[in-house]
């Protein structure tokens, strides 16, 4: 068998170059465009049966905004962008269980799924940028050894991250 090997001749010199631009190579791309800088988020509206979700939701939402997006948080009159978010569907069900005979069923999974309305709007152009109907995030537990407050967490996490890269994914 024939193998073929290429070769790329580098000078000495740039050859030590070379790992060190590879390391500080990084990507830019994402992000909001130039022209926004700051953004407003107005009160979330919890549209379910769980009204403990709204602070943590709020102030999760509020952090990523700053921290993940690199804007400052603004009032409606000095933003150039408003992130509208509405949490609109709770649920908690059994994803792995086992039927048993006498009891029922034996849970042995559960999944905690948040829901949320979201729209991005770019307030200089006048135009929504980025919208999700129906944006989900998902946290599972164990019944017998986690809470559904464990779940709740990580499905707030989830879906928090989905709405930062529904941002990021317009620019």
């Amino acid at each position: 068998m024939t193998s073929l090997r290429f070769r790329i001749p580098v000078k000495p010199g740039v050859a030590l170059f070379l790992p060190a631009l590879a390391a500080c190579y990084s990507f830019s791309g994402g992000g909001l465009p130039p022209h926004i800088d700051d953004v407003y988020v107005p009160p979330i509206e919890n549209q379910t049966t769980q009204f403990s979700l709204t602070d943590p939701f709020t102030q999760g939402l509020l952090d990523a905004v700053r921290g993940r997006l690199g804007v400052q948080l603004a009032a409606r009159e000095n933003a150039d962008a408003e992130i509208r978010a509405d949490l609109v569907r709770y649920s908690d069900e059994a994803s792995n269980f086992a039927g048993r005979e006498n009891i029922g069923a034996e849970v042995f999974q559960r999944r905690v799924t948040i829901t949320a309305r979201v729209e991005i709007v770019d307030l200089t152009r006048n135009e929504i940028v980025w919208s999700g109907g129906s944006v989900s995030g998902i946290g599972e537990y164990a019944p017998d050894s986690e809470t559904e407050e464990a779940a709740q967490d990580l499905a707030l996490e989830n879906l928090i991250q989905k709405i930062i890269d529904g941002a990021q994914s317009q620019w």
